[in-house]
């Protein structure tokens, strides 16, 4: 299973990933985050922080991996529910890299992703929502034709996508019941 959730930064949509995450969590299954965000400097080292926190006060037992590349490289089992936040910093990390072409992120993050979904029992994905936002520069415009890309392949392969605006779940896709959550 694949829950897809997109929307503004700080929408609410990460709170919600996470208890969508423990709301699939299998018996005998384990949570696990993957952290894709880097510290690049306070205001983030402030969001992880902020996320630690909000996890290790959820009364859920999270694992969590940090990687801002190859997300697929973590080890999972059958029962597990992985939660990847976010596919936004996850590009950043895969589009900058030293030892791989930045126009092969996308696939490559595509490939991990859903090569998680086939391994675990549900994967929920996060990602910001960028295609509102009109590119400075054509470095920001290819980053954000790649995230449009992995955005549509994503939600394609989806059981569940989710529009997160000011708190609100939207369902774009799927059937999922949020109202609780």
């Amino acid at each position: 299973m694949l829950i897809f959730l997109s929307g503004g930064v700080r929408s609410g949509k990460s709170s919600l990933a996470e208890k969508l995450a423990a709301h699939h969590q299998s018996p005998g299954g384990r949570l696990i985050y993957i952290a894709c965000g880097q510290h690049t400097d306070r205001e983030m080292d402030e969001r992880i922080e902020h996320h630690k926190q909000r996890r290790a006060e959820s009364g859920h037992h999270w694992i969590t991996a940090e990687r801002p590349v190859e997300v697929a490289s973590v080890d999972v089992k059958a029962s597990d529910t992985i939660l990847i936040d976010c596919v936004t910093t996850l590009l950043a990390g895969e589009y900058f890299r030293k030892d791989k072409p930045a126009s092969g992120a996308a696939s490559r993050i595509i490939e991990d992703i859903l090569m998680l979904a086939g391994r675990a029992h549900a994967v929920v994905a996060v990602s910001n929502e960028l295609s509102f936002e009109a590119p400075a520069g054509e470095l920001t415009a290819d980053y954000t034709r790649k995230l449009g890309a992995i955005h549509q392949r994503l939600v394609q392969e989806s059981s569940t996508a989710i529009l997160v605006e000011h708190g609100i779940p939207i369902i774009k896709k799927g059937g999922i019941e949020c109202g609780g959550l």
